[in-house]
């Protein structure tokens, strides 16, 4: 059966015509979605998504946003540090070892004979006043605890009181031969000689002068201590020459 539809009053516009179409259409449409859903067998509606209808807007479901954890920072693993091989010290290069040096074997007149070091010498009187030569006395004596042996002539010198030597006999005076009787000393034994100096022809030496006794073979040298009065110098009688000293041999 046709639908009918009114014929719109005169007088309205053309707008509420339309707007009466479309309330009818409308109204239509839900009377056909409303027999449409009595007639379906054990059908279970869908709901429909809201929508607007006649200008009414729907309002949305907020779906709510999941809160995102925070996520640990890592702790940074400590990379191991290779800890470098010690170094080997050098070896040394092994130097040969410097031979100790071969000492000079003593004459067969030098063994047993008193050395330096065991020994001590005094001097005890010095003779002359300066009108000719003059002569010193002096005393060996063995100072060290073993015994050793004295003989020959010994090497004397004059001594001013800087300990410059002013007069040498020199390695002539300290000649030992085979003929030299031996005179051993026992510690605390002394053996003698007598200095003989002459010719003096410079200025006055400084005091105190001494006397010194060089051992013969290098075994030592040994200086005696001043005494008082200081010893005098002997005279000039010969200036074209030089002064001279000389001894006689260790005697007891």
């Amino acid at each position: 059966m046709p639908t009918l539809t009114p014929a719109a009053p005169s007088g309205l516009g053309s707008a509420a015509i339309g707007s009466r179409r479309r309330l009818a259409t409308a109204v239509c449409l839900a009377v056909a979605i409303a027999a449409a859903g009595c007639t379906a067998s054990g059908a279970t509606p869908t709901p429909l998504p809201m929508s607007s209808v006649a200008g009414t807007t729907a309002t949305p479901t907020l779906t709510p946003v999941p809160t995102v954890a925070d996520t640990p920072t890592p702790t940074p693993t400590a990379i191991p540090t290779d800890t470098p091989a010690p170094t080997p010290a050098p070896t040394p290069t092994p130097h040969p070892a410097t031979p100790a040096p071969t000492p000079t074997p003593l004459p067969a007149l030098a063994i047993g004979l008193c050395t330096g070091a065991e020994l001590q010498i005094s001097l005890t009187l010095w003779e002359g006043d300066g009108s000719a030569d003059t002569y010193g006395h002096i005393t060996a004596t063995n100072v060290s605890s073993a015994s050793c042996n004295m003989r020959g002539t010994p090497r004397t010198q004059i001594v001013d009181g800087t300990g410059k030597v002013i007069a040498d006999s020199g390695t002539a005076g300290s000649e030992i031969s085979t003929g030299d009787p031996v005179y051993p000393l026992a510690p605390n034994g002394a053996v003698n000689t007598i200095v003989d100096w002459g010719n003096w022809c410079k200025a006055d030496p400084s005091q105190p002068m001494v006397v010194a006794a060089v051992m013969p073979f290098g075994l030592g040298r040994i200086v005696a201590k001043p005494i008082s009065p200081d010893p005098k110098h002997p005279i000039c009688y010969s200036p074209s020459t030089v002064t001279t000293v000389g001894a006689e041999t260790w005697t007891p």
